[in-house]
């Protein structure tokens, strides 16, 4: 084939790949590299076609082959970082970036992603700084301005926030998840100019255009803030049905894979509790908005913890090791679970993530709600960590699903229907996984802990085997960075305005209301 011919075939691919025909630029492309190994542009489309497909480690290859050929080849070594940071590589990612910065001071990618590994990190201070050195390279890039709203976000610097997000819109009206972050940022008020830019805009988009969700989402919340509960309840369900309908998701597999965790760890009899290691990891999990950031912030605001957030380690170790499909455990599950050297593989795996951050704490926390999922699996694997389980009322949790745009996944929030499915086989699960392992998980009711603060949170210090300081309940006090929809409300002292929260709402969401 002639370098003409290569070059077109090559201009297709780009043209396949723009379009999102990720799996026919991999068939391509591995094809064509087969007889020109030498177009390192190949080697970069195929890997980012393989990043998009979720394919990390054939990426990562990809990329590494191109560098071969290319070693200074500044956009193989930032998407080949990509490739590390969704490994949860962070360490490698980090030196790749800040190569890249070094070769090139005025590469503007190598500063946002680095700032968003930062930021993942938990090390606020410093994603602002890079994002602010991406500013000066470039003062018109929409998306800079929104990751510098979303991390003053993070730390509670609100007015920041509103600064940032009102200059990406600048820019760009249509970058509506802008919108979204300054609707979690204030308290609407009649006439306020927001609310009237939000029902202006609405009307600009098509019925089935993304945007609109971040726009639905808004406006409900808005209509709440005003008391048109009618109107509030409206824009939720559309914003819900278009996330829904857009998501292509189906809960069923979801379901199956927390009954397979039940009926698999049933017959499972040899937990190796006596595994003789010290865990210094506290677990928070439970559904998203059961009051999770709230016990963090409690729980991190001890001189002891560190706060890791929504770790994602975990998720990976179980799922590699552990997890056939989507919905579905490995057969020799219960056979690794029993091997010493695999288990200390995993526990291994963990705690050099951990390491990432770099903290001097003798305790840190692990909050990723869906956690509960794998309680079995953590009593293996760190039979000595403590796990605490964030229990709500369940039409005020589902509400308070159904009501909020998550960053990602998360899809059986989306639809009345499936949210009471899945949270009917959570509430199985717990109720298994807490008499399988009786007294070892510390069960925390929101409603409690918001009526009866002081003495639940000395349950909370005490289960944790933490010496008891005041500051814990100055909570809101914290400076914890938070990357969740719960920043706005960790960061002010109790409140017990959500304990009745379905009730305005259930003459609206009547499936919710009917079948909880």
């Amino acid at each position: 084939m002639s370098e003409k011919n290569i070059l077109q075939q090559i201009q297709i691919l780009i043209n396949q790949f723009n379009t999102k025909n990720f799996e026919l630029v991999i068939s391509k492309g591995n094809t064509l590299l087969k007889k020109n190994s030498e177009y390192v542009i190949l080697y970069n489309l195929v890997g980012s076609a393989y990043q998009n497909t979720g394919e990390y480690i054939k990426a990562k290859k990809s990329f590494i082959v191109g560098l071969k050929l290319d070693p200074k080849n500044i956009a193989l070594m930032n998407n080949l970082a990509m490739s590390h940071k969704n490994l949860l590589e962070y360490k490698l990612a980090e030196k790749l970036y800040l190569e890249i910065i070094n070769i090139n001071s005025k590469y503007i990618n190598a500063y946002i992603n680095l700032g968003n590994l930062k930021r993942d990190l938990n090390n606020f201070s410093e994603a602002i700084e890079l994002y602010e050195k991406a500013l000066k390279l470039n003062d018109k890039n929409p998306i800079v301005y929104y990751l510098l709203a979303l991390a003053h976000q993070g730390i509670g610097n609100f007015e920041k926030t509103l600064y940032y997000s009102n200059e990406c819109l600048k820019l760009n009206p249509k970058f509506t998840r802008a919108d979204h972050i300054i609707s979690q940022s204030i308290k609407y008020k009649e006439g306020d100019n927001h609310l009237i830019n939000l029902k202006e805009k609405i009307k600009k988009f098509d019925d089935n255009n993304p945007e609109k969700i971040d726009l639905y989402f808004s406006l409900a919340k808005a209509e709440e803030d005003l008391g048109n509960i009618n109107l509030a309840s409206e824009n939720l369900i559309k914003g819900n049905n278009l996330k829904k309908k857009l998501s292509n998701y189906n809960v069923a597999s979801e379901i199956n894979l927390l009954k397979k965790i039940k009926e698999k760890f049933d017959k499972f009899k040899n937990e190796n509790l006596s595994f003789n290691k010290k865990d210094n990891i506290i677990f928070i999990l439970g559904m998203p908005r059961s009051g999770t950031s709230l016990v963090e912030q409690i729980i991190t605001s001890h001189s002891d913890v560190f706060g890791g957030g929504e770790l994602p380690i975990l998720s990976k170790i179980i799922k590699e090791n552990f997890i056939l499909d989507e919905n579905s455990i490995r057969d020799d599950f219960d056979k690794n679970l029993q091997d010493v050297l695999v288990i200390e593989k995993l526990r291994s795996e963990y705690l050099n993530f951990i390491k990432n951050f770099d903290y001097k704490e003798k305790f840190i926390t692990d909050k990723a709600p869906l956690n509960f999922r794998w309680i079995g699996f953590i009593k293996n694997i760190f039979p000595n960590s403590k796990i605490i389980h964030c229990k709500r009322d369940p039409k005020n949790n589902c509400l308070s699903m159904f009501k909020n745009l998550f960053e990602g996944g998360l899809n059986f929030t989306y639809n009345q229907e499936d949210l009471i499915k899945y949270f009917k086989e959570y509430q199985n699960l717990m109720k298994f996984w807490n008499f399988r392992f009786e007294n070892s998980i510390l069960n925390v009711e929101y409603e409690n802990l918001v009526q009866n603060n002081k003495s639940e949170t000395q349950k909370i210090i005490e289960f944790c085997g933490l010496e008891w300081e005041e500051s814990c309940l100055s909570f809101h006090k914290n400076k914890t960075p938070i990357k969740t929809m719960s920043t706005a409300q960790a960061r002010k002292p109790i409140y017990n305005s959500s304990l009745k929260s379905f009730d305005k709402f259930k003459e609206y969401l009547t499936i919710l209301e009917k079948d909880l």
